[in-house]
């Protein structure tokens, strides 16, 4: 391993932000960029999902898209690639470069993946690595972000009448502001990564 990527990547369309900051090899393919953000996001990888280079915001527009192979004749066109087959390496080479990772194509989660480093790898480090981050991604099939906008007002008002039923839905230890650097680096450290 000769180089690694640092990343940000941000939730889009949330504040106060949330974001995550990782490190991972050049030769990372997008397969496996997809299983760290399912890990360092806080995601439990149940939908779809797609990566598009040529439009980093997100918005459905012809550009170069990326999905599992697996699932791609079923539910995807013609028109995207196999993301087991391409590298980050390969499709952002230069600092500042961006891509889109969306995620769950009904509450439509918009990552940006900015490429912030380019650095020479450490042999004593294991890679990837989660650097640092900020506040827990909102729950699985929450209703995108006019329903986690919902959830957050419901569960800041313990006088709505709501606020029980999603407490129990969200779950009492759900903390918005929650983000355990320690358990994400212990998640990293269980996945296979060849």
């Amino acid at each position: 391993m000769k180089a690694v990527y640092q990343l940000r990547i941000t939730l889009k369309h949330i504040r106060p932000p949330v974001w995550r900051e990782v490190q991972v090899p050049l030769e990372f393919r997008l397969e496996q960029l997809h299983t760290l953000i399912q890990a360092v996001m806080g995601w439990g990888d149940h939908h779809l999902h797609e990566f598009d280079l040529d439009s980093p915001s997100g918005r459905r527009t012809p550009g170069r898209r990326f999905a599992p192979m697996e699932v791609m004749d079923e539910f995807f066109d013609d028109e995207v690639e196999d993301e087991s087959e391409v590298s980050i390496g390969e499709l952002c080479p230069q600092v500042n470069d961006k891509l889109a990772y969306v995620y769950d194509f009904g509450d439509h989660w918009i990552h940006e993946i900015k490429v912030q480093k380019i650095l020479p790898a450490s042999p004593d480090e294991q890679y990837p690595l989660c650097l640092k981050g900020k506040r827990a991604c909102p729950p699985e099939d929450c209703g995108g972000i006019p329903g986690y906008e919902n959830l957050l007002e419901v569960l800041s008002d313990p006088g709505d009448e709501e606020y029980g039923e999603l407490l129990d839905w969200a779950g009492e230890d759900f903390d918005p502001e929650a983000f355990d650097l320690d358990a994400v680096a212990g998640k990293l450290r269980e996945i296979e990564w060849s």
